[in-house]
């Protein structure tokens, strides 16, 4: 979407871009070519900076959901990170409709960075935050409710499809500090610590999610959350964290898909 320059707008669609976790090189560029000079775009930059953090402590404490367990959370039995299911996250009737809302705004998968294979990411998302619909608020809230995280630390959530041979290929979810891809996607709110996942159906063949350094994968089944934190406690990258989504190869998945950040604006856990 568009910035609108014709007034002080564009601050305001600034904003949400910090907010989801949009790629801020590209804003930068899209402002610019608006006519927005370049003092102006740095001073709203800055004014848009999270004063808080999740290592205020020195540490990432671990969220709610997990202080206060509910009987269906397990832990993976994996070292070196954590990483959770929550059976029974969302009903099947939910999951159908967040799937049959996202199925009519799917776009390709975007990518952080260039990895010179067409085939690394070939599913299709969309960005439910963008609909400005009410199950797509309710859904992110819930989210935000159920880890105990507030929505200021959040991005945007989203659904991907993955239909017939598609799939996403090994990765991280977190920024390499230093890279290209840290100072356009986290300068401003920091690295990804948490990913909660939703798996909205189950049946397909294939499209499992593989942690491919512990050698673990997890089986869609509807309505499970998938979750993991993707940073050390002092909150550098855990590259153990790393996982592909296998190639579908029949039926299709599709899932819900938001992560926190480690900066955000006020208290980090929900009273």
């Amino acid at each position: 979407m568009a910035p609108d320059t014709a007034s002080t707008s564009w601050q305001s669609w600034l904003r949400e871009q910090v907010r989801n976790g949009a790629d801020l090189g590209e804003a930068t560029l899209a402002l610019r070519r608006n006519g927005i000079p370049v003092p102006e775009i740095a001073a709203a930059f800055e004014a848009l900076r999270p004063r808080d953090s999740a290592l205020a402590s020195g540490r990432l404490e671990p969220p709610p959901l997990l202080t206060n367990p509910p009987a269906a959370l397990r832990r993976a039995d994996v070292a070196g990170f954590d990483l959770y299911t929550l059976d029974g996250f969302l009903t099947p009737a939910h999951c159908a409709r967040l799937a049959a809302l996202a199925d009519d705004h799917l776009a390709p998968s975007p990518l952080s960075g260039a990895y010179g294979d067409n085939a690394f990411r070939t599913s299709r998302t969309c960005v439910l935050a963008h609909l400005d619909h009410p199950e797509a608020r309710a859904i992110d809230d819930l989210v935000c409710r159920t880890l105990g995280i507030r929505a200021d630390y959040g991005e945007a959530i989203q659904a991907q499809r993955y239909d017939v041979g598609q799939q996403f290929k090994a990765h991280v979810d977190y920024f390499m500090p230093g890279s290209q891809e840290y100072l356009r996607f986290a300068e401003l709110r920091g690295n990804r610590t948490w990913t909660f996942m939703v798996y909205l159906n189950e049946g397909m063949v294939g499209g499992g999610t593989h942690f491919t350094e512990v050698g673990h994968t997890v089986t869609p089944k509807t309505g499970l959350a998938l979750l993991w934190n993707n940073l050390h406690p002092d909150g550098s990258p855990n590259p153990l964290t790393r996982h592909a989504g296998e190639p579908v190869t029949r039926g299709h998945k599709v899932i819900l898909t938001k992560w926190f950040r480690v900066r955000g604006n006020g208290p980090l856990f929900v009273d």
